[in-house]
């Protein structure tokens, strides 16, 4: 693979239906860029670049089936085995799954002084693109099997999770690889006979083909019936706490009429003091009177603390385990509060952006307690192949974790803010222009505790939401981020 791509050649060849083949051994992290990058000029031309996430990981599982596949060759020649024998098969398969990590530089030294090279080519056809993945190792009749197993147990699953939980391949390993690329090419509208490979002339050819007018991403509205029965048995929002919501919209209640009604349930009295404590008011010293603390956060604030209460009441009892992921919501909650406090046009939006910080990730929580086995899997398969958790997750469920949050909160009868600063804390460009604001401090609140946890970097933040919000740098932004960090241990300190 060149080390440098020209884009204008690949934008030609794009164009004039040329065949452009690269040649490698292995897939390194460089490389995998590079091909990325091509995909990307393709489907620029070609008005699909949406379809790049899911292209990208069938490519990669191409390439790394062929490399494999060539690996295999050389284990079993070595060990003097027959790979077209049954019982050499059986008993090689074992030992190559053992060593084909732990000698890797071995084997790669070996494929390429014995010149066993994968050719991945991208050719546009009448507004098709084809993609093959070529390698110099003939698929057995075992594989060949192995591999149609695989495509029938895709088509018998109605769901990824569905795939996740089966039973899998000991021989060959997890066996993901196949059912996930035939998952993904399902969520761009395209069946199961847009994947083929075939052996020929000492040759194994596997080929995507992509007929772009046949191109739809699929928006799934309903839920998997596993997540949609999980959201639908939530409780209802808790009946004490939607009265007190409803006398806080009362124009005519008064503050003392509210704490009244509060402090008549001691429980309640003391879970909303412990919020107006720990909430993001920088308060001078703790409240410990319940008609002081309406008072000062004023009846949107205990608005948004009546619905954090109310969510937190219900999802704490079901989910109480779930405590790294409460507390990464405090962080982005004071994170959020803090970024709106120093944007004195945005002060109005202190209680919006602190509650849809709190509240940011309560769809992971369901996702995550459906099907843990399954959720499991998924992580490790992300690790195994480099893919970053929210792609695969958004097209297996139809839904991100983001999404299913939203109609959580649309369920509780949140109001729209709070529903769309969860809906897009991931995607705040598609968020609606009046609640904009409020996503984006959500998303930036979210991203800065990613970024120091190691999770993004800064290349890859909205441009467009830092410099709305006038972060023209990553030096600028490592300087609010350790701010930001800085005053949430010490708050945690005090408190």
């Amino acid at each position: 693979m060149p080390a440098r791509i020209d884009i204008a050649e690949i934008q030609r060849a794009a164009l004039r239906s040329i065949p452009l083949t690269f040649r490698l051994t292995s897939l390194p992290h460089e490389s995998h860029a590079l091909l990325d990058r091509i995909l990307e000029i393709y489907l620029v031309e070609l008005g699909q670049e949406r379809i790049l996430e899911p292209l990208s990981y069938c490519i990669r599982e191409l390439i790394v089936n062929a490399q494999k596949a060539n690996t295999k060759r050389l284990y079993f020649e070595e060990k003097g085995l027959d790979i077209a024998r049954d019982a050499d098969y059986q008993k090689g398969m074992p030992g190559f799954r053992r060593e084909l990590t732990a000698r890797i530089e071995h084997w790669l030294a070996q494929l390429r002084a014995r010149k066993l090279f994968i050719s991945v080519t991208f050719h546009t056809t009448g507004g098709n693109l084809a993609i093959l993945v070529r390698n110099s190792a003939e698929l057995t009749s075992h594989e060949q099997s192995r591999i149609y197993d695989r495509i029938a147990r895709a088509r018998a699953h109605h769901s990824f999770v569905e795939a996740l939980a089966g039973p899998l391949d000991s021989l060959e390993g997890a066996g993901l690889g196949i059912l996930i690329l035939l998952e993904f090419l399902k969520r761009i509208g395209l069946g199961e006979e847009a994947f083929s490979i075939q052996a020929r002339n000492g040759m194994t050819i596997a080929s995507v083909m992509i007929p772009m007018s046949s191109i739809h991403l699929e928006k799934i509205m309903v839920l998997t019936e596993a997540i949609a029965r999980d959201v639908d048995s939530l409780p209802h929002f808790p009946e004490a706490v939607v009265k007190l919501i409803r006398l806080t919209e009362d124009p005519k209640a008064s503050v003392a009429k509210i704490s009244a009604s509060i402090a008549t349930d001691p429980s309640l009295t003391a879970d909303l003091l412990k919020l107006v404590n720990s909430a993001s008011y920088m308060l001078p010293r703790r409240v410990d009177n319940i008609l002081q603390g309406v008072t000062i956060v004023g009846m949107k604030g205990l608005r948004n603390l009546l619905y954090t209460y109310g969510a937190q009441k219900i999802l704490k009892e079901q989910y109480a385990e779930m405590k790294a992921l409460w507390e990464h919501s405090n962080r982005v909650a004071y994170y959020a509060f803090l970024l709106a406090r120093s944007l004195k046009s945005e002060r109005n939006l202190l209680d919006d952006v602190y509650v849809s910080g709190i509240l940011h990730d309560l769809g992971q929580i369901i996702v995550r307690w459906l099907h843990p086995e399954a959720m499991e899997k998924m992580r490790n398969f992300c690790r195994e192949k480099d893919i970053p958790p929210r792609i695969l997750e958004r097209f297996s469920f139809g839904l991100n974790h983001a999404e299913i949050g939203a109609l959580i909160a649309q369920k509780w009868n949140f109001p729209d803010q709070l529903v769309y600063g969860i809906k897009h804390h991931h995607d705040p460009l598609a968020a609606p222009v009046r609640y904009k604001k409020v996503v984006f401090i959500v998303y930036l609140a979210s991203a800065l505790s990613d970024l120091e946890r190691g999770y993004v970097d800064f290349e890859q933040l909205e441009k467009p939401v830092l410099s709305e919000l006038g972060i023209d740098s990553e030096e600028k932004l490592t300087k609010i981020l350790d701010r930001l960090h800085g005053l949430f241990e010490q708050r945690k300190v005090s408190f």
